[in-house]
């Protein structure tokens, strides 16, 4: 496997070590009764469940993304907001449902980030009821209501810490909103900060995928090393393959963005639609190359904004072929259409920020 990609750890078994110090301890005058791991429902299995005194479960947490059609396969680098990993959580809270066992709260969560929900009265008859059957999680929620989830029953969207205190502070707030000590709408993240973190998410996600088309086992690749040279002599130093890897993640992500704010302005401009969903790209490259297309198109049509969309060696980005890779593009135009991005004005700027404090370790 990559070096880049093979940075995975069991987020699972870490996550349930945590919880399970908490099993006999009360938060809200709720009790934590048991935490179970690879909690069977209709033969499936959630990957964490945090059960109350009557063994109903409080929370049901998924940290890996499942495909069980194409027979079973577990990919736990993902965003944690994606359709298809929303639609596996969420089929198991719906099939519950359905045997009269409500689950109040639903998370996903990888090695980086935790996406915590409310779980809606009504989810058994928001699923597709095929796709939970045949485990299709893809076609399980419908592109709006995925969005009506982010919107209305989003809790929180943020950087995961395997603590204690973390999971303390988790189960504090869940427990509170069951129990009616607190308002969901007391607790939940602010809109602004939550698409902070999607838009993070999305960079974390990129950046190894990168990092393993630029960098082969570790070292630059032949065409990426001359070009370093000269950013070593005009800039004074060198970037490490994973920081050119995480800034090349970024500026594709503001390209994106600033194309799609042009789009309302200049009426010429091709609409940047999900490009994999509707057969306009079938590899990474050929997204690249559309997308490529698309901005030198913005450049000429606008006759302005070739800084943005002309960045030197960061042009120079290359990705490993791999359909998460396509699916999280395709995730990433949606994220923007439905958001109306423009609307948050420096938010691309505090993305950077706060990706450039992360990966130097700062605060």
């Amino acid at each position: 496997m990559p070096v880049a990609l093979e940075r995975e750890f069991d987020v699972e078994g870490r996550m349930a070590d945590i919880l399970e110090k908490f099993v006999g301890k009360k938060f809200n005058g709720v009790t934590i009764f048991e935490v179970k791991r690879q909690y069977e429902i209709d033969n499936r299995r959630v990957d964490v469940a945090v059960l109350t005194e009557s063994s109903r479960p409080l929370l049901i947490i998924e940290t890996k993304k499942k495909y069980e059609v194409r027979g079973f396969r577990a990919e736990r680098r993902f965003i944690v907001t994606s359709s298809e990993v929303l639609g596996q959580a969420f089929s198991y809270a719906a099939i519950l449902k359905g045997r009269h066992v409500h689950v109040p709260f639903v998370a996903t969560a990888n090695d980086r980030y935790i996406a915590l929900f409310v779980t809606p009265d009504d989810i058994d008859s928001k699923v597709n009821r095929d796709a939970v059957e045949n485990r299709d999680y893809e076609r399980v929620l419908s592109s709006s209501y995925v969005y009506e989830l982010r919107n209305k029953y989003l809790l929180f969207h943020k950087p995961v810490r395997f603590t204690e205190d973390f999971f303390a502070e988790v189960l504090e707030t869940i427990t509170g909103i069951y129990v009616k000590r607190y308002a969901f709408e007391e607790k939940r993240q602010e809109l602004h900060y939550t698409l902070i973190e999607e838009l993070r998410g999305f960079v974390d996600f990129l950046t190894p995928y990168v990092q393993d088309a630029i960098a082969p086992n570790g070292k630059f690749n032949e065409s990426v090393a001359r070009a370093i040279e000269e950013y070593v002599r005009s800039r004074g130093y060198g970037p490490t393959p994973e920081q050119l890897a995480r800034e090349m993640a970024y500026v594709l992500l503001n390209k994106v963005i600033f194309y799609k704010v042009l789009e309302n302005y200049y009426g010429k401009l091709e609409r940047l639609t999900p490009l994999y969903k509707e057969g306009g790209a079938r590899s990474v490259s050929e997204y690249l190359a559309k997308l490529e297309e698309m901005f030198e198109k913005a450049i000429e049509i606008a006759g302005d904004f070739e800084p943005i969309f002309k960045t030197g060696i960061y042009d120079m980005i290359s990705i490993v072929e791999s359909e998460e890779v396509l699916k999280a593009l395709d995730w990433l135009v949606e994220l923007i259409d439905v958001y109306k991005i423009e609307k948050f004005g420096d938010i691309i700027g505090y993305v950077y920020r706060s990706s450039y404090r992360q990966r130097r370790g700062t605060s």
